[in-house]
């Protein structure tokens, strides 16, 4: 399997949060008009951690400890 290099990691850091915005966005609309009960913010959770874990390990403090090792 071939490595990706540190801007190929970023792009797919940047296309992940930039889907997220639009996709999070439609969410919140359809969980508001379907109303109770609300379970968007599980969803929203969900995806901030693991939008938060893509940034650490691409573009902050895991992303340097990975790149000595």
């Amino acid at each position: 399997m071939k490595q990706a290099t540190p801007s190929q990691k970023k792009l797919g850091f940047r296309i992940h949060a930039i889907v997220f915005v639009p996709s999070m966005a439609a969410l919140v609309i359809l969980n508001l008009l379907t109303g109770s009960p609300y379970w968007v913010q599980w969803v929203l959770l969900g995806w901030v951690i693991g939008l938060f874990s893509h940034w650490f390990f691409v573009l902050g403090p895991g992303a340097r400890k990975a790149e000595t090792t």
